[in-house]
């Protein structure tokens, strides 16, 4: 689960039980719970479900080889040293939505409502969102044991430094053309 369907569960969650609805407890620990995973980790258990965990870590000791935290990622390409902007003025939004824009009408992000929901209030909401173009992402994981999982071609990890997302050529991210666009409607 990426960083940003946790989100939209956890708001998801916040709403219901700001407009007085209970939650059960099975759900209240839902997000401790995928905290606890990691994609590497739990792509290995999905693949090989009647695998050993291996009791590398804390992760894979007391939740299970989903939790496994010692998965390194192997990159697309290598990342160049940050290049920070000298004000947030320097913080460039991309001209045009990229072909596969979360923001399109048609994207997987905007698939099912409550993630669709969740991405279209981040404008007013005052969240950023950055453009995913130039961006590294991992193409395999690796455990230091030696086992090795494919990675998501959706699941980018850059560079950060001080919660600017930095894409590989080392200059900041791009923010979203799409979210500016809801940006400049509000």
């Amino acid at each position: 689960m990426s960083a940003f369907e946790r989100h939209a569960v956890a708001r998801t969650l916040r709403r219901a039980a700001e407009a007085g609805v209970e939650i059960p407890e099975s759900l209240t620990g839902l997000l401790a719970t995928m905290e606890c995973h990691s994609y590497p980790g739990k792509r290995w258990a999905d693949e090989h479900p009647d695998a050993d965990p291996s009791g590398c870590c804390w992760g894979a000791i007391f939740v299970g080889s989903e939790a496994c935290t010692c998965w390194e990622p192997v990159y697309d390409v290598e990342q160049a040293a940050l290049i920070p902007p000298a004000s947030a003025a320097d913080i460039a939004v991309r001209t045009r939505m990229c072909a596969d824009c979360a923001y399109r009408p048609d994207s997987p992000e905007r698939s099912d409502v409550f993630t669709e929901e969740a991405l279209l209030e981040l404008p007013s909401a005052g969240e950023l969102f950055w453009c995913h173009d130039g961006l590294r992402r991992p193409t395999h994981w690796v455990h230091p044991d030696g086992r090795t999982v494919d990675g998501s071609p959706h699941d980018y990890r850059p560079a950060q430094l001080k919660g600017i997302p930095y894409q590989a050529d080392g200059h900041p991210a791009l923010l979203c053309a799409g979210w500016m666009a809801r940006v400049l409607r509000s």
